[in-house]
């Protein structure tokens, strides 16, 4: 078994992680396959419905974790009634879906207006954004709503015009097209005001409500169930794509990035192969059928599996963006495919959100945690913005050993867009505090078997010989020379020993406090320096990056 299928049973079986998050991906997964299976058997109708359900239904849940509330116990009230929202409205679709008359499609415009006329839901918040005024919700939810009876208005005015006023052939191709603007028109409309009122909320609440109108809407109004759907589908997976970001660790989506537009011709590709290979299981039979459908499933598997592994190889190749950016285009791809194949993609989208849920806690960026409480210390700790004053080492003279287990080196290095971070776990050495600060002396040693960038697979090449070559040069060791004090910190000069190569290194240093751990002295040292590898005989590299920047958290304890 290799680390990747070492770490991703790990995240899936690990009680800590094995959550209802989890078991709803894999839910979805298996959904998405049964679904690729109903249409090469020609028996995607049966389940299309309940496969849109299911998409909807699993991003309002894992997005619960995004509300807020100042009562705990009304925290989950918001996704749980848009939850309801949407299933009473599948219910109400699936019995009257025989039914004609377009009168059916006022339940849903009522409801709507009615949840937010009746509900307050002014002290909600979702991702840190406020919900300032209901109107503000009303109006979202009641524009989603209407939007299926406003397509079957306009292709009702459109044809009558063109049957009155010219002889331009008007048929159903031409119709789909409409459909397909207004759908088109729709989404990047209602992400715009959406966002604007409601912050990342606005499309939330407005694919529930366009699927659940949508679901009301079939076979009601000439519309194709389709191209309605795949509307709803698409603000379902932009919403997604948002929370998907977010639980990753990144704050937004730049389509800039290059890991952003690989996503986004990956969806391509897998629509086009997907679709591809459905059509042929479907027109087949016997073995060739079960071949051709299973290599349907398994390369869209492979595809999002791949590209989200990537960036454990390359923080800029693949990923968390990488990801999120195929969810996008796939949510605007599929609404095109919705036109002109007349396929609607949803076990497609089904598998992509139930694999890349599965894959966050591989492919997420760890964060870097200190180990070092300040409080339980005894240390005070700053209110949050104010900048800490160093205390002056005058006043902790004599002989003080690092505490390995809480201190830590973090380190970055990389452009800005794509920081490559990893830490020194482990930290050893000592420190003298003479009466004369210029005589006092630190030395460090940092072992490299404690070094990690967080991924497996790229920690054991850097101990290779085209980085580390740690079996001959096992640690990184600096020691001080000179003591000398600036302002409310320290620049310690010394000698910084690396793959066997010496320089001087100049460390900034700064005593944070002073407090008591099993009834002795600890001290708690923050600070930094630059070191530029390519000194000691690794090769540049713009995109590695050539200068990392060290970060200190050191932890000391008084010696006897």
């Amino acid at each position: 078994m290799n680390y990747f299928e070492d770490q991703f049973i790990i995240c899936i079986f690990d009680k800590k992680l094995f959550t209802m998050v989890t078991i709803v991906a894999l839910f979805v997964l298996i959904s998405g396959i049964i679904a690729s299976v109903a249409y090469a058997l020609s028996k995607e109708k049966s389940v299309n419905s309940i496969s849109y359900f299911i998409l909807g239904f699993s991003i309002l849940f894992i997005s619960k974790d995004f509300f807020e509330h100042p009562d705990e116990q009304l925290t989950f009230f918001f996704p749980y009634f848009m939850i309801s929202i949407l299933g009473v409205h599948f219910f109400v679709g699936e019995a009257t879906k025989s039914k004609v008359s377009i009168w059916w499609n006022l339940i849903p415009i009522v409801i709507s207006i009615g949840v937010f006329l009746i509900f307050d839901f002014t002290e909600f918040s979702y991702m840190k954004s406020p919900v300032e005024k209901n109107i503000e919700l009303l109006l979202v939810a009641v524009l989603s709503v209407v939007t299926p009876f406003l397509t079957h208005l306009a292709k009702l005015g459109i044809g009558n015009l063109i049957i009155r006023f010219g002889s331009i052939k008007w048929a159903e191709n031409e119709e789909n097209y409409l459909e397909s603007l207004v759908s088109y028109a729709f989404i990047g409309g209602v992400a715009a005001l959406g966002s604007f009122l409601l912050g990342p909320l606005g499309i939330l609440i407005a694919a529930t409500f366009h699927l659940s109108a949508s679901f009301v809407a079939r076979n009601k109004l000439g519309l194709k169930n389709n191209i309605i759907l795949s509307a709803s589908s698409a603000l379902f997976l932009l919403a997604f794509s948002i929370i998907y970001v977010r639980q990753g660790g990144f704050e937004q989506l730049n389509f800039l990035r290059g890991e952003v537009v690989e996503g986004a011709f990956i969806a391509g590709f897998m629509v086009v192969s997907h679709h591809l290979f459905l059509r042929l299981s479907r027109f087949n039979t016997g073995k060739w059928q079960f071949i051709l459908g299973s290599i349907a499933v398994v390369i869209p598997i492979v595809a999002i599996t791949a590209i989200g592994l990537a960036y454990t190889q390359f923080e800029r190749l693949g990923g968390v963006l990488a990801l999120a950016g195929m969810i996008v285009s796939l949510a605007v791809l599929s609404v095109t495919f919705a036109l002109f194949k007349n396929a609607s993609f949803v076990s497609l989208k089904l598998i992509s959100i139930g694999l890349a849920l599965l894959l966050l806690p591989v492919i997420r960026p760890v964060e870097q945690v200190s180990n070092i409480d300040l409080e339980s210390l005894g240390i005070q700790v700053n209110v949050e913005g104010e900048k800490s004053e160093g205390l002056p080492l005058s006043s902790v003279t004599g002989k003080w050993s690092i505490q390995e287990e809480s201190s830590k080196v973090y380190f970055e290095l990389g452009p800005d867009d794509g920081r490559t971070k990893g830490e020194f776990k482990r930290v050893f050495g000592s420190l003298k505090v003479a009466n004369t600060i210029e005589e006092s002396f630190v030395d460090v040693v940092l072992p490299l078997e404690e070094l990690t960038t967080y991924i497996g697979p790229r920690d054991k090449e850097l101990m290779g010989s085209g980085y580390f070559k740690a079996e001959e040069f096992p640690e990184i060791r600096f020691e001080s020379s000179v003591f000398k004090t600036k302002d409310d910190f320290y620049i310690v000069s010394g000698d910084f020993t690396m793959m066997g190569v010496t320089k001087k290194l100049d460390v900034k240093l700064k005593l944070e406090g002073v407090g008591e751990k099993e009834s002795k002295k600890v001290l708690v040292f923050s600070g930094g320096a630059q070191v530029d590898r390519t000194e000691f005989g690794m090769s540049p590299s713009a995109k590695i990056g050539n200068v990392v920047d060290f970060e200190l958290e050191i932890q000391m304890i008084e010696e006897d």
